[in-house]
């Protein structure tokens, strides 16, 4: 048997195996964001329909990224980008860095390719650039299609699919930086946005996270939705500057997206209103329609209601992640928090935390951060 270590009694067992109270003394450094709370390290496929914006959602963040600018509003640690832009070319490409990087200088940090290699000889040449760019933190490939190797006859369409990022997947967690694969998904909806990526389950299985964007043919708002390994589960609602080409992060959908009077209740219950005739008269809406449309809401899953008849706002698990660059929180001194009751976020300072003492710091927009 090739790599093996040898153990008492000449037993042999394989290189690489560890025990739980190996791992246990272990110290990790912490996850690395590359977008705080939307793009982690490893491996990260973004779907959506052909001409809904992937694109200039993927080149924001390049230019975020490299010149330690802000996307959706969070502000991003600098390093090397290498953006593989392979539907396009340099005329548009320049076009479409007028637009979204405006007049102020451009990274030198942020490096383009418009045509790139398939399969293993892709591959080599990404490890090439991580290796010629010390402290590189994000590489983006648009579009999947254009790189991955042709599929093998004898092999599964799942086996097919899941080798097509397995490199890709290695490589962003050999360096501890971002593969961001920008591809598309299938015709038909489904119930789980995350079952429209087209092909098969393989390529999902494969990346560490995925984000798809989505527009929902009910009201024709676009959702950012996101579920990884490190990556908490979210939903953002988007909306599309045209001037800029940069979308905007709206917040919670739900809220985002909600009708005058839902909209209002939202307010009422952040204002501190949680009893029905409390949020009905902070609301201005009657107490029957407020009763009624706050069980509407409740069924939906859009508030939570105590037993005591009490209604909250389900916290948002984006709330809490700092706009700042990586490493730092709200406070230098302090963590963040969230209150469940209201979905808010505040800091708790080192010094406050043993007194409960909780400093308020609501006034970031939320939603956009």
């Amino acid at each position: 048997m090739d790599n093996v270590k040898p153990l008492k009694g000449a037993v042999q067992l394989p290189a690489g195996i560890f025990s739980a109270a190996e791992l246990q003394g272990r110290v990790f450094p912490p996850i690395k964001w590359i977008v705080p709370g939307i793009l982690p390290e490893g491996l990260t496929l973004l779907a959506g329909k052909p001409k809904l914006g992937k694109s200039w959602l993927a080149l924001d963040i390049a230019v975020a990224v490299a010149s330690g600018g802000s996307v959706l509003g969070r502000e991003c640690e600098p390093g090397p980008v290498l953006c593989l832009a392979l539907e396009d070319n340099q005329r548009r490409l320049q076009k479409r860095l007028q637009l979204v990087a405006g007049s102020t200088p451009w990274p030198g940090d942020l490096e383009f390719h418009t045509e790139w290699p398939r399969g293993d000889a892709g591959l080599e040449r990404m490890r090439d650039w991580v290796n010629a760019r010390p402290g590189s933190r994000l590489t983006i490939v648009d579009t999947l299609a254009v790189v991955r190797p042709p599929s093998q006859g004898n092999q599964s369409v799942h086996s097919n699919d899941y080798a097509a990022l397995r490199g890709m997947h290695q490589l962003a967690n050999e360096h501890g930086i971002s593969v961001l694969v920008v591809h598309h998904v299938r015709k038909a909806d489904a119930e789980d946005p995350f079952d429209t990526v087209s092909g098969s389950t393989g390529l999902t299985g494969a990346a560490d996270s995925t984000l798809i964007l989505t527009r929902r043919e009910s009201d024709s708002s676009v959702i950012l939705y996101g579920r990884g390994r490190d990556l908490e589960e979210f939903e953002r609602g988007l909306e599309f500057v045209k001037d800029t080409c940069r979308w905007r992060d709206l917040g919670n959908p739900v809220e985002a997206f909600a009708s005058e009077t839902r909209q209002a209740i939202f307010a009422a219950i952040k204002a501190g209103k949680h009893t029905p005739g409390g949020i009905a008269e902070a609301a201005g809406i009657t107490d029957d329609n407020a009763r009624q449309t706050l069980r509407r809401m409740v069924m939906a899953g859009d508030l939570t209601k105590e037993a005591r008849g009490l209604y909250h706002i389900k916290s948002d698990p984006l709330a809490c992640h700092n706009v700042t660059r990586e490493g730092e929180a709200f406070d230098k001194k302090g963590v963040s928090e969230c209150d469940s009751a209201d979905g808010d976020c505040h800091v708790v300072t080192t010094a406050a935390a043993e007194s409960d003492n909780v400093t308020d710091v609501t006034g970031v927009e939320r939603g956009g951060l």
